[in-house]
C-alpha cells in the first residue's frame, strides 16, 4: 500500500483491504485466505498496528499475524524483505495467503536508490495499491516510479480515496498522461467510499472487524448505533470494491456480492450475523 505522501489514506485503506481479506467467503473470493500477515513499516504513524490496532489472532478462518519494521533505506527494505520471507517460509504451500505492506511516506526514496529493492518485492509477487492524492505531486510520484521501474510497475491499481471529495477533486489524477498510460497498461482505478469522518474519529486505530463485532472501539467505549451502523456498511460497500483487486489479480472475473442490508423499517436494532467476524 503505497502512495508516497502523507495523508492520502494509504494506512486506512491498508485496515481496509486486510478487512476485505479475511472475509474471504464474504466476498467470494477465489480461494480462502487461510493467513494474512500485516506489516505496518511506518515508524512515524503506526495507525495500523500501532496500540489498538491489529494484533496476531484467528479472526475466522484466517490466521492474522502482525510486523511492525520501519522501511525508510534500502537496507531496511532488505532486512523486513529477510524476515518477512523467515516468517512465511513455513506458511502451507497449498494455502492461499496474502501480505498486507503499509509503507510510509517517502518509501519510494529507498525504491529509487536500489534496484535490489524492487527484486524483493517481486520476489514477494507484490501487487501495486497506489493511494493517489488530489494534489499534482501524487501524481508526479507515480509517473516517476513507472519511469525507473517500467516492467515491475506494469500493472496494479490506483485507489481514489472519496473522503477527499467527489471525483472531479483528482483534476490533476483525471487529465494526466499518467493515467492515460497506467490504464492502457492495465491498471484498474478503485474508488474507496468514505467512512463518515466522526466515526473514522470514534475508531482511531480500532481495526473494523473489532468495532463491527464488539460495537465498541479498542479500549472499551461503546459505539452508539450510528456509528455501529455506519462500520458496518462501510466493510459491506468497501469490501466489495477492494474484492475487485483480490479477483482481477488472480485473473478471475470480479463476482458481484449483494449489498448489504440496511435496518428494517421502523427498527434501528443490529444483530450479530454470520458476516460480522
Amino acid at each position: 500500500m503505497d502512495g508516497d505522501k502523507g495523508g492520502v489514506g494509504k494506512s486506512f485503506t491498508a485496515r481496509a483491504l486486510a478487512d476485505m481479506l479475511m472475509q474471504s467467503e464474504r466476498f467470494k473470493l477465489p480461494r480462502p485466505i487461510g493467513r494474512l500477515l500485516v506489516v505496518d513499516a511506518d515508524e512515524s504513524n503506526q495507525d495500523v498496528c500501532g496500540k489498538g490496532g491489529f494484533i496476531s489472532e484467528r479472526v475466522g478462518d484466517c490466521d492474522v499475524s502482525i510486523l511492525m519494521r520501519g522501511i525508510e533505506t534500502p537496507e531496511q527494505w532488505i532486512s523486513v524483505g529477510d524476515e518477512v520471507f523467515r516468517l512465511v517460509q513455513d506458511w502451507p504451500e497449498d494455502e492461499e495467503n496474502r501480505i498486507v505492506f503499509s509503507l510510509p511516506a517517502g518509501a519510494g526514496l529507498a525504491i529509487a536508490r536500489a534496484g535490489e529493492v524492487t527484486e524483493v518485492m517481486a520476489a514477494l509477487n507484490a501487487v501495486h495499491v497506489w493511494v493517489i492524492g488530489t494534489d499534482y505531486e501524487s501524481v508526479r510520484q507515480l509517473q516517476d516510479r513507472f519511469n525507473q521501474f517500467p516492467k515491475f510497475y506494469g500493472q496494479g491499481f490506483v485507489i481514489l480515496n472519496m473522503r477527499h471529495g467527489t471525483r472531479d477533486k483528482f483534476v490533476h489524477w483525471n487529465t494526466s498522461e499518467t493515467r492515460t498510460q497506467a490504464l492502457a497498461n492495465g491498471w484498474r482505478e478503485i474508488e474507496m467510499p468514505v467512512l463518515t469522518p466522526f466515526v473514522a474519529s470514534e475508531l482511531s486505530r480500532t481495526p473494523l472487524h473489532h468495532a463491527a463485532l464488539h460495537g465498541a472501539v479498542n479500549g472499551g467505549k461503546r459505539l452508539g448505533m450510528g456509528s455501529l451502523i455506519a462500520v458496518k456498511t462501510f466493510r459491506g460497500i468497501t469490501g466489495a470494491r477492494l474484492a475487485e483487486m483480490e479477483q482481477e489479480a488472480l485473473g478471475e472475473e470480479p463476482e458481484q456480492p449483494g449489498e448489504p442490508e440496511g435496518p428494517a423499517p421502523g427498527g434501528f436494532a443490529v444483530h450479530p450475523d454470520s458476516e460480522d467476524i
